[in-house]
Order: C-alpha cells, then sequence, then structure tokens
C-alpha cells in the first residue's frame, strides 16, 4: 500500500470518528492540561450557551466545570464527576430545563498526561425512561393484583358454589329419612295416647274388682311392678314429645342449609324479591353451634320490606359477619343484630362487643388477603368478597370500631335494583306500545 493511499484512509477513518463524535446528542469536549479547549462537538457547543447550576449558584459552563478548582482535583485524581442542570435562561423556571451527568477524566499516553476529556449527558432523558418504566412495573402490579383478587373471587365462588351442591345433596338425602321419622314420630305419639288411655282403663276396672277376684291379678301387677307403670305412663308423652321437637329441629336446619346454599347455584342464581329476615335467621341457624357457647344474640328487626336480590349471596354477607363477630368475641360477648329502613335502602347492622379493630387497619379491611387473624385461622377474604357482593347489589358497607368495645358492621342495600327496575319499565313501555 503507497504512502498516499494510507494517509487517504487515515484521513476517512479520522473523518468517521469526527462525523460519529458530532452526531453525538451527548457533549464531548477536549482540551490540554491548562483547559484550553480544543475539540467539542455540536451538541457541546449548544450545551456551553446555556446557563449552568449546581448547589443553587447559576454560571456559565466555564466557572462550573472549567474553573481552577475544578481542574486541579480533576489533574490530581486523574477523574472526576458531577452532576448539572442546565437552563436557556437565568430564571430556571423559563426555557429548556435539564439535567446532565458529567464525566471528566485525564487523558494519558506513553509519556504520561497529555490532556483532559469531559463527557455531559443528559441524564434527565434516563430518568424519565426510569421513570416511566417504573409507572409501568406499578401500572403491571396494580394489574396483577386485579387479576388475583378477580381469580381469587372465582376460585371462591366455584368453591361455594361446590360447597352449595354438596350441602344442597346433603339436604334432599337427609330430608327423605326425617320426612318418614318425624311421620312415624308423630304416629307413633298416637298411639302411644290410645294405649295409655287403654291401661288407664284396665286399671279403673281392676280397682273395681270385687276382692275374692283379686289374687289373679298377681301376674299382672308383677309386670306393672317391673315396668315402673307410674313412672313410664309419665315419661313415655316426654320422651316422643321431645324425640319430636328434635326432629323438627334438624328439619329446621335442613331447611335452612337448603335456603343458605340454595342449591348450589351461586354462579347462575336469578335475582329474586326476598326477605332478608328469613335469610340472616337461616344463616344465624347455620353459624349457631360456633356462637352458642360464648355469644348471647340479640335480634332487634326492623318492619322492612322484601327487596330485590341474590338471597344466597347475601347469606354469605351475613355469614362472613357472624362469623367475624364472633371471632371477636374471646370468652363471653353480644351480637347485636337489626334491620331498619331509611328511605329507600334497608340498613342491616351487625355489632359485636369484642376486641374491635385498630384505627390503622380499619381501612384495609376490605383488601384482599388482609387479616389481622393468626396464621391459619383466616384467609383475609371474607370481608373482600362481602364488599364486592355488596357492591353487586349497589349497596355499600361502613364499619365502625373502637379497640376493646367492639365493631359494628352495617350493609346499606337498596329496596329495588336499579337494573331490574329498567328492565321492568322497559317491558312495560313494550307492552303498553
Amino acid at each position: 500500500m503507497s504512502e498516499s493511499t494510507a494517509r487517504a484512509e487515515e484521513a476517512a477513518t479520522l473523518s468517521l470518528r469526527m462525523n460519529a463524535l458530532e452526531s453525538l446528542a451527548d457533549g464531548i469536549w477536549v482540551s490540554d492540561l491548562a483547559g484550553e479547549i480544543l475539540y467539542r462537538n455540536a451538541a457541546a457547543a449548544i450545551m456551553e450557551s446555556m446557563y449552568w447550576s449546581r448547589d443553587g449558584h447559576v454560571c456559565t459552563m466555564d466557572d462550573a466545570v472549567f474553573a481552577s478548582g475544578v481542574l486541579n482535583r480533576l489533574r490530581a485524581n486523574g477523574r472526576e464527576s458531577g452532576e448539572y442542570h442546565l437552563s436557556g435562561a437565568i430564571d430556571s423556571e423559563n426555557g429548556t430545563r435539564y439535567t446532565v451527568g458529567m464525566q471528566m477524566q485525564v487523558l494519558s499516553g506513553p509519556l504520561g498526561a497529555l490532556g483532559l476529556s469531559f463527557h455531559a449527558r443528559d441524564v434527565t432523558r434516563e430518568w424519565a425512561k426510569e421513570q416511566d418504566l417504573h409507572d409501568r412495573h406499578i401500572e403491571l402490579e396494580q394489574v396483577y393484583a386485579r387479576v388475583k383478587e378477580t381469580q381469587t373471587q372465582l376460585l371462591q365462588s366455584e368453591k361455594m358454589a361446590s360447597i352449595g351442591q354438596l350441602a344442597a345433596g346433603v339436604a334432599h338425602e337427609i330430608n327423605n329419612p326425617i320426612g318418614y321419622v318425624h311421620s312415624n314420630l308423630s304416629t307413633l305419639q298416637t298411639y302411644a295416647h290410645d294405649l295409655l288411655a287403654l291401661l288407664a282403663g284396665y286399671e279403673a276396672l281392676r280397682q273395681k274388682l270385687p276382692s275374692e277376684c283379686q289374687h289373679l291379678l298377681g301376674p299382672i301387677e308383677e309386670i306393672t311392678a317391673r315396668a315402673d307403670y307410674e313412672y313410664l305412663q309419665q315419661d313415655l308423652p316426654q320422651l316422643i314429645e321431645e324425640s319430636r321437637e328434635g326432629i323438627e329441629r334438624v328439619k329446621k336446619i335442613v331447611m335452612d342449609l337448603r335456603d343458605f346454599s340454595h342449591a348450589g347455584e351461586l354462579e347462575n342464581e336469578q335475582w329474586a324479591v326476598s326477605d332478608l329476615h328469613r335469610g340472616l335467621q337461616s344463616t344465624l341457624n347455620i353459624v349457631w353451634n360456633e356462637l352458642k357457647y360464648k355469644v348471647e344474640v340479640r335480634k332487634e328487626f326492623g318492619d322492612i320490606p322484601a327487596i330485590d336480590c341474590l338471597p344466597s349471596q347475601l347469606n354469605q354477607v351475613f355469614l362472613n359477619l357472624l362469623v367475624n363477630a364472633g371471632h371477636a368475641i374471646e370468652e363471653r360477648g353480644v351480637i347485636t343484630i337489626a334491620t331498619r329502613q331509611i328511605d329507600n335502602e334497608i340498613c342491616i347492622s351487625i355489632a359485636d362487643s369484642g376486641q374491635g379493630i385498630a384505627p390503622e387497619n380499619v381501612a384495609r379491611i376490605f383488601d384482599p388477603f388482609f387479616t389481622t387473624k393468626a396464621i391459619g385461622k383466616g384467609t383475609g377474604l371474607g370481608l373482600s368478597l362481602s364488599y364486592g357482593i355488596v357492591q353487586k347489589h349497589h349497596g355499600r358497607i361502613e364499619v365502625q370500631s373502637t379497640v376493646g368495645k367492639g365493631t359494628t358492621f352495617r350493609v346499606y342495600l337498596p329496596v329495588r335494583q336499579p337494573s331490574l327496575m329498567t328492565g321492568i319499565l322497559a317491558t312495560t313501555s313494550n307492552l303498553e306500545g
């Protein structure tokens, strides 16, 4: 290769390097050791024309970067860095404003230090990208949380549907034997009454027999003594009556179980006009075994109309609130269930005399998975699901709690559902048309 060709290629390479430096958005300066600028690219020239500030002091680039103190530290340490704010006007509130990170270093060769280089990068754009990534990350976390909440609600709904189907099936199977046992006990009660009446007649006849015939009653008196007839006469009707009462209670529990589960059709349940008092009572019967040993339940039911609702889902809300109220009472306490009508709404209040909720936790109790119970005692989903069910009914839940005194949950539900009223009006309009 000839010398002229080598020089041409070297010149072309140098030109490419210079073009690359000129096309950079970063500012590049090269100076001698004294700080006299030997080269600056286009971005550097624009930055030089702006006002530079650091620690609240506004000045030119010469005063900010090429000051003697900065250059002395650079030459002594071999490397220096700093962050500066650039503005198109002295008043930083006006004009272009951004922040650059300045990297400075000593350029060295085989014979020692040759000069200084300065590299200013606009970090505002990087911050903006980082902030955008951070915002997107938060957004994705929120979406993920909503997806998880929805998934949890679906799983819980499926679980409740399965439990409902199981409960309805068990209730149906139990209902058949209960039916004939109840019927048989009624018949047995009639038979026992007739038999006791017959024996009473025999006893009256025995007492009227002449004395010469009394010796014939010896075997009968022996049987009477052995059977303890007087006690049997008193106890048999009581045993049958207690058995009938027990079967009546079992029948009521089965009916409450069927009402509560609504045949397990939580997802496909249809809106209906329902009596809230019946739902509260049936739900209370379901959880009574958990409450009866430590809770006195007071019912203050007002005069309220039947409302448009999904009965099984509201029963689930009542169940969650009653169970939580029971858990809040450690030894002995009172749960008060009250209902009343306020304009076009029904208010259902469930208050306990338990330990209460700490003020910092009140705002979080409806969050999914949040629970103040010990590990393994609660999933943190009961109140979250209840909140969603009440919202589906266009209602609201309010909570008032005092630590050491108790908690009151108030559920407000409209008497008529707006969507159902719209459908009724549309149907009426079509019929009139």
